[in-house]
Formats: C-alpha cells, sequence, structure tokens
C-alpha cells in the first residue's frame, strides 16, 4: 500500500490506537480555554488585567496550543524510560510501508487533532467571554484562531521531527527546552507591557484575511519542509533501544 490510502490507513490506525488520549486532550482544552476566557474578557474591561497574568496567557497560548496535535496518554509520558516511539517506529520499518507515508500520517493525524481540540480550545473562550463577544466579531476571533492554529501547526512540525527523528531522552529534553524559551518569551513580552494574545488580535481585526491566508502558507510551507527533513532523518537514524 502507498499514496494518499496508506496515510490515511496509518493515521486512522493511529488514532484508534490514541482516541482516549485524544479525548483527554480535548478536555484540557477545555478546562484550559474556560480558565483563559475570564482573562481575555478582563483584557476589554475598563479593569483591565496586570501584565504578569497577561503573560501567563500568552505562555499557555504558546504552549498548550501546539499540544493539542498529540494525544495525552501513559505512552506520552513514558518518552523518556521506555522510547515508546523508537520502538513503535522501528516495528514499522519491518513492513512495506514507505518512511514518508509514516510520517505524513502522523502530520495528518496532528493537523486534524489540532483543528478539532484547537476549535474546542477557541470556541469556549468565546463563548464565556461576554466582553470580548461585546467587541470582537465571530469573524474576528475565528481568523485569530486560524493564526493561533498555523502557529500550532508549524510547532507540531518541529515537535514531530524530534518525536520521529530522535530517541526518547532527546525528545524530552528538547521539548523541555522548548516550553522554557516559550515562558521566558512570555514573560519578556509582559515585562515590556507587550501581549502576544492582545497585539495579534488587534492585527487579525485589522486584516481579518490577509494575515490568517499569510500565516495559513507559511504553515504549508513549514509542514512541507519538516516532512522532508522528518522522512530524511528517519532513513539515517537509529533504530536501536
Amino acid at each position: 500500500m502507498s499514496g494518499w490510502r496508506a496515510t490515511k490507513a496509518l493515521a486512522t490506525f493511529e488514532f484508534k490506537r490514541d482516541w482516549l488520549g485524544l479525548v483527554f486532550t480535548a478536555v484540557f482544552a477545555l478546562y484550559v480555554g474556560t480558565i483563559i476566557s475570564a482573562l481575555i474578557d478582563d483584557r476589554f474591561n475598563d479593569s483591565g488585567v496586570s501584565r504578569y497574568l497577561s503573560g501567563m496567557v500568552d505562555w499557555l497560548y504558546t504552549f498548550t496550543i501546539p499540544a493539542f496535535g498529540c494525544a495525552m496518554n501513559r505512552t506520552m509520558f513514558a518518552y523518556w524510560r521506555g522510547d515508546v516511539f523508537t520502538k513503535r517506529l522501528s516495528h514499522w520499518r519491518t513492513m512495506p510501508i514507505p518512511v514518508a507515508r509514516m510520517a505524513s500520517a502522523r502530520m495528518l493525524l496532528a493537523g486534524t487533532t489540532l483543528a478539532a481540540i484547537g476549535a474546542i480550545f477557541f470556541t469556549v473562550q468565546y463563548l464565556l467571554a461576554p466582553a470580548l463577544r461585546d467587541r470582537v466579531s465571530p469573524g474576528e476571533w475565528a481568523a485569530a484562531a486560524a493564526v493561533w492554529l498555523c502557529y500550532g501547526l508549524i510547532m507540531n512540525a518541529v515537535i514531530l521531527y524530534l518525536e520521529m527523528g530522535f530517541n526518547g531522552r532527546t525528545y524530552v529534553k528538547s521539548y523541555l527546552t522548548i516550553c522554557l524559551l516559550l515562558g521566558l518569551i512570555s514573560l519578556g513580552a509582559a515585562w515590556q507591557g507587550f501581549s502576544l494574545v492582545g497585539e495579534l488580535l488587534d492585527s487579525v481585526r485589522e486584516a481579518p484575511v490577509l494575515l490568517p491566508a499569510g500565516t495559513a502558507l507559511i504553515a504549508a510551507i513549514a509542514l512541507y519542509v519538516m516532512r522532508r527533513a522528518i522522512v530524511k532523518r528517519m532513513e539515517s537514524r537509529s533504530y536501536t533501544f
């Protein structure tokens, strides 16, 4: 089996394996979105929101949105000790499945999951934030959500490169480093009184079509480049564990 059929079949197999973890991820998105909705709403009230809470919102956005493309289950938390994905890829490589199909299937599943769970995340915020609804139209909020989801796709491509191209310990170290860097960026922006979420929303309201379209193009290019990088890395990496 090759081409799109192989990609779809492999992605479906992974979905059936991880569906419970994806449900947990959706619940997590609902929970985080509910918490953030109050802070987002305060930004449009006269009282406003402190720059430190604004920094927390930025960090939650930049950290959690890429995570919506992953299934939160015991397998996820066994990367370091068990190197479970190296074992899985090693098993797949004994089968007549092209490496390119493996990469495409993981990207397909991650992108589909990110879109579905991301929709829950942004919808609950809009529904629970009356001041936000008074100031921002559904179309403008959807455009901002699209930009953030494109960011999530780009970050997911990087995460998948680490997941499929390296052993479990390297993956965990790299992922934690990324989380730390995102936290430092959010902290630095907050220190300067700059809100990543707020500024992006203001920019999208001025260009509700152009900005989402531009980020979608960037995301598409990033996915294409990272897919090729993943395939090349998978063909040369070690599968011992």
